[in-house]
């Protein structure tokens, strides 16, 4: 995946188009198996990534918990995903992550997690943390992002 294109977002009330930053430019590329070995490996190559660029602590840290977040999804919602393709930008003030795997279109939450269920807060932290994301459909799975400005 080259950059991420514009397409129509199917995310929640904060959901804006899939056009990345103004000016993007991608400085980080991963091509992961479809396994839970891609969330630490996606997870330190974006810590490093970022803080070689000089990036917010804070920032990092919210980086780190969203690339968590949607690499686990991809690999526990989309497990016919041999591969899990995570890419970073960064624009002027914004970082755009985004998750491609082999799954079918996003699924919303059916339900909100209770106090002692294990599952199903990664949307809302998504949610909760970015500063837009949404969801589009690519030739053989989909593609989810966030922006997350570089504070």
């Amino acid at each position: 995946m080259a950059s991420v294109p514009s397409q129509a977002a199917h995310g929640g009330p904060r959901a804006t188009s899939g056009r990345g930053p103004a000016g993007a430019a991608v400085v980080l590329t991963l091509h992961l198996p479809g396994s839970v070995d891609a969330v630490p490996r996606a997870r330190h190559a974006l810590r490093d990534t970022v803080a070689a660029g000089g990036g917010a602590d804070e920032c990092l840290q919210i980086l780190e918990l969203l690339v968590s977040e949607l690499v686990t999804n991809a690999v526990r919602h989309a497990p016919q995903s041999t591969e899990v393709t995570v890419q970073l930008l960064r624009g002027e003030s914004t970082f755009r992550l985004a998750v491609t795997d082999a799954g079918g279109p996003l699924r919303r939450p059916g339900r909100q997690a209770r106090t002692c269920d294990e599952n199903g807060r990664g949307l809302l932290l998504v949610e909760a943390l970015a500063q837009s994301w949404g969801s589009y459909p690519v030739a053989g799975g989909k593609v989810v992002w966030c922006d997350v400005p570089t504070l």
